[in-house]
């Protein structure tokens, strides 16, 4: 009896400190600021987040870094689109930069016929 007591209590433990350790699901790690491409098959596309202004914030936009006609790009910001363009052509686009403040999270997400990604959230 006395192991079983021992045996439970070390599965107590064990779970507390699982679940006490466990991350929120909707926790978001922000990006840092650099260049970010979008990774699929047919837009060449990147979100760039750099700091603008003073005090320093974080803006972010999208470019296209190749050809990317037949592309859709957009910022969303909370999961919204703020800005978004249907790419017809081979030269070089972009949006403008938007301020990504307190609370807000915004990412650069693009498509095509056939695929689609996001970069980073920030």
């Amino acid at each position: 009896m006395r192991g079983t007591r021992t045996i439970w209590a070390s599965v107590g433990v064990v779970v507390m400190v699982a679940l006490g350790s466990a991350a929120p699901a909707h926790a978001v790690a922000p990006a840092k600021e650099g260049t970010f491409p979008l990774l699929f098959t047919g837009c060449a596309i990147a979100e760039e987040i750099e700091l603008q202004g003073s005090p320093a914030h974080d803006y972010m936009r999208w470019v296209t870094t190749g050809d990317s006609a037949g592309c859709y790009a957009e910022i969303d910001r909370n999961e919204s689109p703020i800005e978004s363009q249907h790419i017809s052509d081979s030269g070089y686009h972009h949006s403008d930069w938007y301020y990504d403040g307190p609370g807000d999270t915004d990412e650069v997400c693009a498509s095509n016929a056939t695929a689609g990604a996001c970069g980073p959230a920030n």
